[in-house]
Parts: C-alpha cells; structure tokens; sequence
C-alpha cells in the first residue's frame, strides 16, 4: 500500500472515529480509547496506527481556547440569531463541516469560530438594514493563528445573511494575494478560480466544494488565484455581472494604488449615481458592501499628516494614496462595513478617530469594535518559545530549547550591504540549518507524515541579486549532501555532520521539548529510524525564491504527495504568506530591523507532532528584540482585558495605548518619520528592567547600596519591605541608575522626570520599597547593609560580553507585596469576574490576579518599587541590580518625553 493511500485509508478512519464521537455524551478519554477500539476491530481498519488515531483525537477534543474580548460603541443590536432561523447558511455549513473533517480543527476552536463571527456580524449591520451605515472593526489575532480561516468563516455567514458582495483586501504582493485567493477558492467559494470565475456545476471542486455530499453554492469571483489573476475593468465587464445582483460576488485584490483605482472607477461605473453631497460626487445605493482587509497594519493605515499648524484636523490634507482609496471605496457605498484583522500590536488603534478628509471621507479607525482573540492552547507562540510568562513560586517558566543564535553570518551577509554583494560561500550555521532541516524532514518521515508538506525559510538579504547567489549555494549543498546519502563512501562526511546534530541537539533537547509540550503528539525516535529516511527525505526537496510573485505561493495543493521546500526570500517575502509545515527558518538582520521582526512572527503557529523538530536560527539582536516586542503584545492585552471589564469603547482604549510606555513600539514608527519626540505615561503600568549593561553593574550596585543605607534599618525573612518612603528619594534615585539602552521602557531618566512631576502634583508621596533577597540561585551577596541570596534568571545572551538580558523579571505576588488581603482578593475577583464575561468556551481561569487589576487597587499617592539583585556569574560575584516600578492608575497624569538613548534605539527599529 502506498504512502499516499495509507493517508486516505487513515483520514477514513478519523472520519468514522469523530463521527461515533458525536454519539458520545461526553467526551472523555475513557470514550475516546472505547471509540478507537471500534474503529481498529472494523476489517477494513485493521492496519491504522490506533495510538496516532487516539493522539490526533486527543489533539482535536482536547485543545482549548481561551474566551476572547469585546470593546464595542454599544451601537449595535444583536440580528445573526433571527438571521438565521429564517436564512439556510449553507455557506457556513459546508465550511464549517470542511474544517471539522477535512481540517480536523478542534472542537472547541470550531465552537469558538462560530460565536465569534457571530459576534462580529452583530457588530456590523444587518445588510437589510434601511438607510445609510457605515461599521468599522478591527480583530487582533496571533501572527498565524487562523486569521484565514476567521475571515473566511466571517465571509461565509456574510453572504448566507445577504450581503451581496465581499472585498478581500490581501496585502501588497502578488504571493500574499494568489495563496489568499487560493484558501478563498477552498474555504468559501468551493472550486478553483484558475480555471473559471463563475460558479458553474461543471467546475473543478475544490476545498469545501469538494467535501462528501456537499451542495453545489453559487457565488462568482472576479479575481483568480494565478499570477495574473488580481482585479481588472476588462476581466470584470466581460463577465457581464453585475455587484448587487442575484449572485453574491467577491474580489481578492492587491492594496496598490491601480489595482484599488480601477476597483473604485468600475464599482461606480456599473452601480454609481450622482450625489453631490458625498466624498467624489458619486454614491452605490443598495449594495451592502464587506470590506476584509488582511494585515491590516500594512500599507493601510495613513502615514502622511493629518493635522493643520494649529493642531485641527485638516480636512483638505492629502492622506497616503493606498488608504486614500481603501477610504474612498468604503465611502461610495452607502452601506459598508470594514473588519480589519492583524497581529501587529493594535496598529490600526493609532488612526485618529477625527481624522477626516474632503476627498476620502473618515479615516479606518475601528470606531465600532475591537476584538482580541487568544490562540488556542495547541498553538506556540513567543510565550512558550521564549518563556515569557512570568516567574511564579516555582522560577521562571523555561523557553523551548529550539533558538540558535547565529553569530558567523556578518561576514558573508553584511548588514548594511548592497546589490552587487558577492557571496562565495555559505556562514556555518546556515550549513548547520540546512542539516536540521534535512533531520527534521526524515524524522516526519519515520513518524509516518510521509506525504507532509514542509518547508525552511531563509531569510539574509533583501535583495534579489544577492538571493539568487544564496539559492544557488544552497542547491549546491544540498545536491552535494543528497550526492553523498546516495553513494556511500565516494567522499564526504555528510550522514556523519547529521549523525551527530541528531545526537548532540534534537535526541538531547527532545525530553525537555515534550515536558514543556505535554499535549502534543511527539513520538520518541531513535537514529536508525531517521537514518532510513535521509536519502529520500532529500530527494524531494527543491529550492525556491521567494520575492513576491504569485509563482512564489508555494504550490502546496499541486503536490498532494507533499512539497518539501527551502524558500529564500528577503523584504518582499509577504507578510502573511503561509509556509506549509515550516521546521527551520533562518533569519539575519537586514536592513530594517523591524521589518526583519515582522517576518520572523511567521515562525510560530500550529505543528503537530514535529513541534519538536522545529528550529529558528538568528542573530541574538533579533531574539532580544522580539521578545521586546512580544512582552510589549501581552501587556496591551492585559490592558484590553481591563478596559473589557469596565465597558470602555474603542476610542477610549485607542486613547489609553496611544500614551502607554508599550505603545512606544508602535507609535515610533510614525513618529520617527515626522521627527516628533516620543512621549508616554506610566500610569497603570509597570515598569522592569529586562536588559543591563555590564558596565555600569557596579555603579548601579553603589547606588543602590546608598539607597538601602539612608533607609531606616530593619530585619528581614528573604524579603526588606519600608513603608512610607517619600517619592522625592525614589526620584532622586532613578536619576542616579544607569539603564541599558535596550531597556526602552524601564528607563530611569523618564521615571525619575514622571516621578517628579507627579510629587510635585501632590501624588506619589508615599513610596513601598522591596529588596527581594530570597533568590533561588544560593549565591550570596551583600546589597548595603543587607545579606541576600540573589534572583535566578536565565541570560537570554550567552557568550555577549556587554550586555544580560533576561526573559522577565517580576513574579505577579511581588506587585502585591505590600497589599491587604482585602486589596489581594479584591484584585483576583476583578481578574476572575473580566475572565467571565468573555465569550465562552473557556477553561483557562486565571490563578494570579492580572496585573492592570492589581495595579486598580493601588492608591494614586503610593507607588511601589521592587529591587531584584540578580546573579549574572559577573567577575568579583557583582550582582545585576534589577528594579521593578508599579505605578497606580492617575488621570491626571501627564506624558514624559522618552530620553534620546531610548529615542535612538527605536530609531534603529524605524528608520
């Protein structure tokens, strides 16, 4: 039997198994091992892997997701429910039914799929709705988490509910927007646009379309998924059909300027009658119009000034042309609706939601909601790669032993290098990856994926020229390895450089990889088993570039026996753009740092049963500053869960992270284009210091033991807690730190100004200090008058001779060390009650008070500061002197300018 009808006998078999779960009353292991057993005793099944089948099962019954948020306007009233008592949405039914089986998604994300659309439809408008309307939203998500599949599930009940035509809005390259096509075809359209754009019955089936009894469903395209595929005038009136019509209709499109003109001038053409008192002079009755747009932060939002020398907003200013016409399309309609969806932090919430213009009409801010959605527990984003939850009674949480730092690639990939770079050879470590890759390809193999797709992305330079030289050498490695697994013995030592990697990193890691991934599928695997698969492993990897044409989709669905594939791509490699069971990625700096980050985001999401098989190569600057970027996520989320829990809307979340210390990461951007100094308060939030430089320890040291020695003395059990400091001391104290540059948000100069300031208001007069002193690291130290034991925390940069960085530093009990019980449990019910007013299911009740909760139930004259002297291994046992600010919420509070050195550090993000 072959590999390929092995694959199809197992998908049978899961068929059945789900479908005799569906008998169960409730599901538990007892019933999923009872439901397997039947299954194997079926003659025709007899050979399946029943403990795969039980795994995958368990994987599908078994992952939770947490319950998402809503910020609304409250201007809405509720109609999906009635919608669909009268309505069949077989859209949705034939695409939820392709997810279940042919997907096999999890339960409860299937569950949690169906509410949230619901949601979000609620939030827009019923398209029977008389009259003129106008919605926009935005939804934030993980970086590949199934935004796809959200929106395309939207677009499903979209169409069943009457809207009769859908704008997909899929990123600025030729590849973002054929794969984008692509998952429509399948998902909602249910047959393949390459070979015709109209719902016809002799159609090729695809996807949903092409599920077991599916229905045949009529909903044309005028767009394809080939390269030539995206929107134009001609394509559109030789189909003769008409938006608003009989037949609901969807585009997928390009945000480039000609693309998005053509699009408004034939929309108008075909529906437009004059109306003067509109943007344009023309309006679309009657055509309820859904808008998705895909990373939504990319090329949407207006970079250009909005704003007259007074500081009003200017109405006659001109905004950039791509969201000058995004604003100009939603504005023809009369009815429209726009969702916008992202991972980037909350980018779109950073439009002024004034901003206004003759020309386009309103700017995209997501007045009418926000949604922020968890991903599901099977997923592995930056918390559990780089462990930054933070340390509970136990230490810190450990980051999955799978980042290698990447410290030879300079000299073969100069940062700041041209187009006429030559390169003659390849950096050792992107050698080593390639061996990883073949490793990890062999070992799905030996676990039986043999027909799966993967996929290595190489990523050193954002030119093409120079990619083309890096392909080359690549197929020549990899030609010269596959040479040596082939012919024994005719030279090289290739089988051995795997045999020992295997041994010395994958074999050595896995037993702590499946301790931290408890509920994932990771069979153990020995050397003989991988070997087998070497030769064949690397037979069917092809190299690719990638740089933005619809060829570089990666034609997955055209290799239904698998496509392994090392894609080398560069600035143009798509935002968005999926890799098909991607295990290695390797990423330098090029050179703009920040979009470097943005693309190294698309290495986290979902893999099953190789998850321990993955592994990221990239230079250590890049890991640091992700992991800034990624804490910086989780703490604006934590603000959303508050700002959830007290009913606030949009704007006044938009208000909140605008000014918020985190918020810094996403307003330099525009910022820095303008010249304009970058502010932001610190009320509400907290403030730790993740990065030091070496340097300055044992001034820092000295400064802190004067501190501690003008403190009145006092005794101790592991923790020295002074109540009743005043706030000009703490000031004082700040101004005398020295921070790392990299430590952007604890910079002591800005909290030594803010403290000032607010003493000076008459706030922040009472001050508790902590020196905690019961470090888990059993080396002793002296921090003043005091003895300590010093803080465990793991470097982050090990072998970096200036600089510790570690993952995060506070405990959430320490924020409440100086609270009263009443304060402790007033913060966790607040926590337990946001957490129960989210959207079910959800089976992740928070065990420690969230932090914005915590910080609630601090009085606005008390601040605390929390001081963590850590061990580093420094010459002369000089410990890291570490401090945590937590400031009460002020409403009074003002904005701090940020001092240059934090300034210039974000300059190298943005510049």
């Amino acid at each position: 039997m072959t590999a390929g009808s092995n694959e199809s006998l197992f998908s049978s078999a899961y068929g059945v198994a789900d479908s005799l779960l569906l008998m169960e009353p409730r599901i538990t292991q007892d019933a999923l091992e009872r439901t397997v057993t039947a299954v194997l005793s079926m003659p025709q099944f007899g050979s399946i892997d029943g403990n795969r089948l039980l795994k995958e099962l368990e994987a599908k019954n078994n992952t939770h997701v947490s319950g998402y948020s809503v910020i609304d306007d409250n201007d809405f009233s509720a109609w999906i429910a009635a919608s669909q008592e009268t309505r069949p949405f077989e859209f949705w039914k034939r695409y939820r039914h392709y997810l279940d089986r042919k997907k096999r998604l999890p339960r409860e994300v299937l569950d949690q799929l169906d509410r949230l659309t619901d949601d979000i439809l609620d939030r827009l408008r019923n398209p029977e709705t008389a009259g003129e309307w106008d919605r926009r939203g935005l939804v934030v998500g993980d970086v590949q988490s199934g935004k796809t599949s959200n929106y395309t599930g939207l677009i499903c009940k979209a169409v069943d509910a009457g809207f009769p035509l859908v704008i997909v809005l899929a990123g600025i390259h030729n590849s973002l927007r054929s794969q984008t096509q692509l998952r429509l075809d399948e998902g909602f359209l249910g047959f393949d646009t390459r070979l015709n754009l109209l719902a016809e019955q002799e159609n090729q089936r695809i996807g949903a379309g092409k599920m077991p009894s599916a229905p045949f469903l009529v909903a044309h395209s005028l767009t394809s998924s080939t390269d030539g595929g995206d929107f134009k005038q001609a394509t559109a009136q030789g189909t003769r059909i008409i938006p608003g019509g009989r037949d609901p209709v969807i585009l997928v499109v390009k945000k480039r300027v000609s693309i998005l003109k053509n699009l408004l001038a034939w929309v108008l053409s075909v529906r437009g009658v004059d109306d003067p008192d509109v943007p344009g002079g023309k309006t679309i009755r009657d055509v309820p119009l859904l808008v998705i747009d895909d990373e939504a932060d990319n090329a949407s939002a207006n970079t250009n000034e909005y704003r007259d020398d007074d500081g009003n907003i200017d109405e006659d200013a001109d905004p950039t042309k791509t969201n000058g016409f995004i604003r100009s399309l939603l504005t023809a309609f009369e009815k429209s609706a726009y969702v916008g969806y992202t991972a980037t932090p909350f980018a779109n919430v950073f439009m002024h939601h004034q901003a206004y213009s003759n020309a386009h009409g309103q700017d995209l801010f997501p007045r009418s909601f926000i949604i922020n959605i968890p991903a599901p527990s099977n997923y592995i984003g930056p918390e559990k790669v780089f462990g930054l939850n933070r340390p509970g009674t136990e230490g810190e949480t450990p980051g999955l032993p799978i980042i290698r730092r990447v410290r030879d690639a300079s000299p073969c990939f100069p940062p700041k290098h041209k187009k006429e770079l030559s390169v003659s050879a390849l950096p050792a470590s992107l050698k080593e990856a390639i061996l990883a890759y073949i490793l990890a390809c062999s070992a799905r193999r030996a676990r039986g994926e043999v027909d799966a797709d993967n996929s290595m992305l190489v990523h050193v330079t954002r030119f093409t020229l120079v990619q083309d030289q890096v392909a080359r050498l690549i197929e020549e490695e990899l030609a010269d390895i596959r040479r040596q697994l082939e012919f024994p013995g005719t030279g090289g030592d290739a089988e051995e450089r795997l045999r020992q990697l295997w041994d010395s990193d994958f074999d050595a890691n896995a037993p702590k990889i499946r301790e931290l991934l408890p509920d994932h599928d990771l069979p153990e695997l020995i050397w003989d088993q991988v070997r087998q698969q070497l030769f064949d492993a690397t037979k069917r990897m092809t190299v690719r570039r990638i740089n933005g044409s619809a060829k570089d989709a990666l034609d997955y669905t055209d290799h239904p026996l698998g496509l392994s594939v090392i894609a080398v791509g560069g600035d143009k490699l798509s935002r968005g753009l999926t890799l098909e069971g991607l295990s290695v990625s390797y990423f330098v700096r090029t050179s703009r740092m920040y979009d470097t980050l943005m693309q190294m985001g698309r290495w986290f999401g979902y893999r099953p049963r190789y998850a321990d098989l993955c592994r990221l190569y990239t230079s250590p600057d890049l890991v640091d500053w992700y992991r800034h970027i990624a804490t910086a996520t989780a703490e604006l989320r934590e603000e959303f869960d508050l700002m959830f829990a007290n009913g606030e809307n949009p704007l006044q979340f938009g208000n909140r992270v605008r000014t918020h210390p985190d918020g810094m990461l996403i307003t330099a951007a525009n910022k820095m284009r303008s010249g304009a100094s970058v502010r932001a308060g610190f009320s509400g939030t907290i403030s730790e210091t993740v990065s030091f430089d070496i340097s300055s320890a044992e001034h820092n040291l000295n400064v802190f033991s004067e501190f501690l020695e003008g403190l009145p003395r006092i005794t101790g059990n592991g923790r020295f807690v002074w109540t009743d400091v005043d706030g000009g001391r703490v000031a004082e104290l700040m101004g005398s730190l020295e921070t790392s540059r990299d430590s952007w948000k604890a910079n002591s100069r800005a909290i030594s100004d803010y403290v000032t300031n607010r003493v000076g208001a008459g706030r922040l007069k009472n001050w508790t200090i902590a020196l905690i002193a019961n470090g888990r690291s059993k080396v002793p130290a002296r921090i003043g008058p005091y003895d300590v034991i010093l803080t465990e925390r793991e470097n982050h940069m090990p072998g970096d001779r200036e600089k510790v960085t570690i993952g995060r530093l506070v405990s959430p009990r320490d924020e409440t060390i100086d609270f009263s019980q009443d304060q402790i449990d007033k913060a966790m019910t607040e926590t337990i009650a946001a957490w129960q007013r989210k959207s079910p299911p959800k089976r992740d009740q928070p065990k420690s008070a969230s932090g914005p909760f915590i910080r609630r139930q601090r009085s606005p004259d008390h601040g605390l500061l929390l001081i963590y002297p850590i061990d580093a291994g420094l010459d002369g046992d000089i410990p890291i002197m570490g401090f945590a600010v937590s400031f009460p919420f002020d409403a009074d509070a003002p904005l701090i300018d940020y001092a240059e050195n934090s300034v210039k550090q974000l300059e190298e993000l943005f510049a």
